[in-house]
């Protein structure tokens, strides 16, 4: 049985290029949740009138605001997924001095794309006014924003949105899309290694978690299964794409439960992210590191591998979680367009 790759869903990359302006308390791996915290922040407090009320907007709030819309999931409990994910530093980074400089990245899915002007705007404003991280309140966290870059790594394209001091933002015309995937997928079988292994890294910490059980280690059967999960779920809700043939997931999570994981190399991570709005904590724990997997045949898992690296995978993504690339092959990394000094469009 051969299963089509074919998706409606497009997304847009952009990358933050910051220059500290004060000391900034990042936080290695809790960079993402810093960072999502910051722009949750400024966002709600320019575009939502409920920004002081405690808990959850209701939905008929926000099925019109922006912010709420955005950033809150009570639309449709447990099952609406956010338009954008966080990439933070890669690698992490914990504190920075005035003039450091520092790159993260922000991915927005489908008609997400819509909200870039909001999202441009409140980056802009975090750094200036807000701050990121412990000590915001007192003058820390600040920066500028250096430039803004669009991204597509599978077509090795890059376009340059604004640069420092300039008030225009350029609409970016690149994307991911399933025609880059098929493209780069058919590169990827060319190339992978004979003894049948890839190697997946896992970038920032990753939350597996399948019916209420939690996975400290990268089971793929798992991994694959979430990331399938993800993938569909963007598709249908912020791209108007149907839903998978039950058979042809079957036939997919089938293929993935026969993958053997050949060697682990990974670290957990105990994290927590406090909501003073909710009143609770929520973990943020996960793994990173690499792990090795065994197939007889790839072919039909790729394409889904490949979509995994753009949308991120498992819980939190939203807070930069689930950040990972395939590795063992003769292909450039889906990630290095984040660790490059700068890029040039």
């Amino acid at each position: 049985m051969t299963v089509s790759s074919r998706i409606d869903l497009q997304l847009t990359h952009l990358r933050f290029d910051c220059i500290a302006d004060a000391p900034i308390k990042l936080g290695g791996h809790y960079a993402g949740n810093n960072l999502r915290n910051a722009l949750v922040n400024v966002m709600r407090r320019a575009i939502c009138d409920e920004t002081r009320r405690r808990g959850d907007p209701a939905p008929e709030h926000a099925a019109v605001c922006p912010a709420c819309w955005l950033f809150s999931a009570n639309l449709d409990p447990g099952s609406v997924v956010r338009a954008y994910a966080l990439a933070p530093p890669l690698p992490p980074l914990r504190d920075l001095r005035p003039g450091d400089s520092f790159t993260f990245g922000l991915t927005l899915f489908g008609s997400g794309f819509q909200f870039l002007p909001y999202f441009v705007l409140a980056i802009t404003e975090m750094g200036v006014s807000e701050g990121v991280g412990p000590g915001r309140r007192d003058g820390q966290g600040r920066f500028s924003v250096a430039q803004i870059t669009a991204v597509d790594p599978l077509r090795g394209d890059a376009q340059l949105l604004m640069r420092r001091g300039e008030s225009l933002v350029h609409v970016p015309t690149i994307m991911v899309d399933d025609a880059a995937v098929v493209g780069v997928a058919q590169l990827h079988r060319q190339h992978l290694p004979a003894n049948g292994e890839l190697s997946v890294r896992f970038l920032t910490p990753t939350r597996l978690e399948e019916k209420g059980r939690l996975f400290k280690t990268p089971d793929f059967a798992v991994f694959f299964h979430r990331l399938l999960y993800r993938i569909d779920d963007l598709n249908r809700q912020l791209a108007g794409g149907e839903r998978r043939d039950p058979a042809q997931r079957i036939h997919l999570n089938d293929l993935a439960q026969k993958v053997r994981l050949v060697e682990s190399r990974t670290r957990w991570h105990e994290l927590w992210s406090r909501s003073g709005r909710k009143g609770r904590k929520t973990p943020l724990s996960g793994f990173t590191g690499a792990a090795v997997y065994h197939a007889d045949e790839w072919d039909e898992l790729l394409p889904w591998l490949i979509w995994g690296q753009a949308v991120q995978t498992g819980k939190s993504t939203a807070k930069g979680n689930g950040v990972f690339e395939l590795t063992g092959g003769e292909w450039p990394l889906y990630w290095d367009w984040m660790r490059r000094e700068s890029l040039t469009a």
